[in-house]
Formats: structure tokens, sequence, C-alpha cells
């Protein structure tokens, strides 16, 4: 009935009467099916059937008949028993005035084998996708681990836990799906020695790789939980350690009921996985770090506050309260100096000059103290301030002290409007032109330049002079409260002017900076904002 070319066709061709008996069959038959030439005069369709599908046999038959042709898939056994899947194309025809039933049949075993498999890859991409979303959302240990064992269970695979280190055991912590019964009770140690170590779990842990078992009921290193695993039908099992701080933390142990589920896609695809929990764990673990400093720091600087506090007090107290006692020396030994007056020899006179001297300087820094502590607490109410009038008003308070240094202060280009308070503008240019005149060079006349340029949205001011300069080791210390560079009988101050300047730039929301060339002079820098 079959002509050459059927004989060695790829797929099996069979010819059965339709009662059921095998006629005649290709050569790919008998490789596939196992039998011999000369079986074929005892083989019905139901031989060649598996047992789960014979009920459908005569319905096939029928229907290949009613319909003229039919495919379907079913299961076929082979001689030795053994079933495998196929595509059965049927079409009853007549062969030399027999109705016959001619069948191709083609082996699907390797089709459904891969189909199977991408469909568990998509649920294992799916299942990945929605474990690395649920980390995202997770802020805890406990939100990490019941996220990904609950997203696994929910995309196909039949339990998942986590389990972490407690001294030699391994304590399950987390975990989700069907048979978590399983772990109740359950002895996994990390022991070398202790054969309750050797499964995928203990393995994983110790060596810190990922462990697979895809034959769960069978493998020797299964053998303490094979009871345990027959009871919720394992078929595989993956254990894929945890890290923290790059030390191994515990593990994360999945299971399917499908023997080798577990190739090695899926085995790299679970260890990136694996990957990124440890690596939120150790931004959790980091965030918790940072936020038992933040809080230490923010006690820390509050207690440094509150010291700071209590000494600005006691400064303001302090230069207060001694102004009167202070006052009284000054006072009592002038009126000493002119009562004694020509009465005195030369020492004593020097004496008393220099308490005088003495008593003046505490006045002044007594004074100068109690401005500074009063600049750090007073509040500035800002307004549009033409800064060529304050520099003017700054001018006008320093001409005498400007005509015994010889000097001269020029004005460049008209100076523009800042936003600003004016009394503390004034005292801004006051502290700073007073510096450079008192440190002007005797090798030469004195000349300071004051000028403004637009800058980032305010103005750039300058006071340039031509006087000693400053060393470049001190230029970071000028600022400092009580900083002096100079004895005091050559450069008399108490160090308190470029402290307070300061204070009122940053009170404007400004910044000041000094550049200077020793030998050469000063140029001292401050940027205001512009008027809106």
């Amino acid at each position: 009935m079959l002509g050459i070319a059927a004989q060695f066709a790829n797929d099996v061709i069979l010819v059965f009467s339709l009662a059921g008996r095998l006629l005649e069959a290709n050569e790919r038959f008998y490789d596939l099916y196992g039998y011999r030439h000369d079986d074929v005069a005892d083989i019905t369709l139901s031989d060649i059937r598996s047992l789960s599908c014979m009920d459908s046999v005569p319905a096939d038959l029928k229907r290949a008949e009613d319909e003229g042709g039919v495919t379907f898939e079913t299961e076929h056994r082979r001689k030795d028993g053994s079933v495998f899947p196929v595509e059965v194309s049927s079409r009853v025809v007549e062969i030399k005035g027999t109705r016959c039933a001619v069948s191709i049949v083609r082996d699907i075993t390797e089709m459904k084998a891969a189909a199977a498999r991408i469909a568990g890859m998509n649920c294992l991409f799916q299942t990945v996708t929605a474990a690395h979303q649920a980390l995202l959302h997770s802020s805890s240990d406990d939100e990490v681990f019941a996220g990904i064992c609950s997203v696994a269970t929910a995309f196909g695979l039949k339990m998942a836990w986590v389990g972490l280190v407690d001294g030699n055991e391994v304590t399950p912590v987390r975990w989700s799906g069907n048979g978590s019964e399983y772990l109740a009770g359950i002895m996994i140690r990390v022991d070398p020695d202790d054969p309750r170590s050797w499964g995928p779990t203990g393995k994983a842990i110790r060596l810190g790789v990922p462990v697979v078992c895809n034959d769960f009921q069978n493998d020797p290193q299964t053998a303490p939980w094979h009871e345990r695993g027959r009871a919720y039908g394992w078929g595989a099992s993956a254990a894929f350690p945890l890290f923290r701080r790059s030390r191994t933390c515990g593990a994360f142990t999945i299971y399917s009921d499908r023997p080798d589920f577990f190739g090695p896609d899926e085995v790299n695809l679970l260890e990136d996985l694996a990957g990124n929990i440890s690596f939120r764990l150790d931004q959790i673990d980091i965030r918790n770090e940072n936020r038992e400093l933040e809080g230490i720091l923010q006690k820390s600087l509050q207690s440094l506050l509150d010291v700071n506090i209590e000494l600005e007090r006691f400064a303001e107290i302090y230069s207060h309260d001694l102004q009167e006692p202070v006052r009284n020396v000054v006072s009592f030994t002038q009126f000493l100096e002119r009562r004694l007056s020509g009465k005195l020899d030369a020492e004593t006179q020097s004496l008393l000059k220099t308490i005088v001297e003495a008593a003046m300087r505490i006045r002044q820094l007594n004074f100068d103290l109690l401005e500074f502590s009063r600049s750090r607490h007073s509040q500035t109410a800002l307004a549009c301030v033409d800064s060529e009038t304050a520099v003017q008003y700054a001018c006008g308070e320093l001409e005498t002290s400007l005509e015994q240094a010889g000097g001269q202060i020029r004005l460049h280009q008209p100076l523009p409007q800042v936003l600003g308070n004016e009394a503390e503008l004034r005292q801004v240019f006051i502290n700073l032109l007073s510096n450079a005149i008192k440190f002007a060079s005797p090798m030469r006349p004195l000349t300071i330049d004051v000028s403004a340029t637009p800058e980032s949205g305010g103005w750039h001011f300058t006071i340039q002079d031509n006087g000693i300069g400053i060393e470049d080791q001190y230029l970071d210390k000028v600022f400092t409260v009580f900083f002096r560079l100079h004895a005091l009988p050559e450069y008399p101050g108490s160090g308190v002017g470029l402290a307070i300047t300061r204070k009122i730039i940053d009170r404007h929301d400004g910044r000041i900076w000094i550049e200077s060339r020793y030998g050469v002079g000063t140029s001292v820098h401050f940027w205001l904002h512009a008027v809106k």
C-alpha cells in the first residue's frame, strides 16, 4: 500500500483498518516504537495508545470516518511501555477497494519540551521581574524576604523560603506556597560533617554558590528530607546564597514539582535575583546605619548648639556687666591723672598712663565683644539700600583717620542699589575701610579703590588697597573673632571688626573673601543680592 518514498519518510505513516488493526507501517514506525516487522500482524491501535488515552480510540476512528480527516494530539506507547506525545493526522481513504484509516504520526516530544521550557522561562521572567519590583518597595529585611517568597510562588514555583544562619543552624524566617508545613521542625545545619548540611540550602550557605538538585526524590544529597519531600511532591529544588557585607548570611531556597526544572538559564536568572536581594539588604543596612549616625550627629549638633548659646549668653552678660567697672577704672584713673598732674615723677606718670591705656583697651574689647554677640542674634530686615550712600557715610566717619594716614578713597562708577540693611551695610564699609586705613604701608601714599560689578544676579563689591598686605597662611584666619596679626602698639584694635563684618554679610545671604599679596596690598570681596 505504501510507496517507496513513504517507507523512508521522517514521520511515522500507519495504515489501519476501520476496526483498528494495523495493516502496514513505514520504516520509521519500527525505529520509533521498537517493534519488529513480523509483529505487525498482531498490532492494533490500542497497542500503541497510552493507557490514559485508550478510551478515545473509538471516537478518534469515528471522527476520522465522519469528517474525512482529523488532526489531534495524543500519547502513544512504545513496545517497552514508555509513553511519548504525538501529533496524529488521520484520513479515511479507499485502498484497493478497502476503506482504511491512513495516519501520519509525528513525535512531538522535543516540541512539547521546548514549549514547556519557554512557558517555564516566561513564568520565571515574570517571577524575577515582580521580585525586583518588590525589592524596590521593601524598606526592611522582613519586607524583602516576604516579598520575594510571595512573588516566587505567585508565578508557578510551588514553595519558596528564606533561611538565615543562626550559629550552626539555618532558621526559616519567611516562606510562601503549598507545602510550607515542610519547614515545621526541619533541621538544616552548616557544619560540613553533619549530613543535614549536605542538602542544597546548607551547601549554598557553606560554599557561597548556587546549589541545584533536579531530582529531589532520589538525589543522595537530599536524603535526610526525602520523606518530607515526597509528602509534598517536590521534583527539584535550588538554593541561592544571600550575602551581607560580602559575608554569607543565609539562602533563598525554591522548589518545583517538576524534575529537571532548573537548567543553566534558570539558574543564571535566579542567581542574578539573589545578588539583587543581597544588594538590597546592604542598602537597608547602610540606610539604617546612616539613620543612627544622623541621630547621633543631630544630638551632638544640638548639644553643641546648646553650649554655643550658653557661651554666647555668657559673653553678652559678661560684656554688659563688665562695662560699669571698666568705665569706673578708666574714669577714676583719668581723674587721678589730672588730680596729680605735675606732682608725680616721670616713672609714676608713665605707669599711670599705662594703666589708663590698658583700661581703655579693656573697654574697647568689652564693647567689641558685646557688639559681636549682638551681631549673631539680631534679625536683619532687608530693603533697597543705596550702597554709594553707605560708602559716603563711612568716608565721613573716617575722614580724620584718612587725613592722618595721608590717603584717599576712590569710588569707581556709580555704586548700585542692593538688597540689605542700611545701618549694617554702613558698618560693613566702616569696618573694611578702617582696616585699609589702619594697615597702610609706610612706603607709599595710601589709595583705596571701591568698585562693584554685576555677577550672578547680584553685585560683586571690591575694596582694594595698597597697604602692607597679609601673608597667605593667615588669609583663612582673619575672620576669626579676636584674631590679630600685629602687636597692639603698632596696630591698635581688638580683632573683632572682620568677624562682625562676616556675620553681617552672612545674614544678607551673601559671601565674603579676601585676596592679598604681602607687601603689595589687599582686596576684600563681598557679594550681595541685587534689588529685583
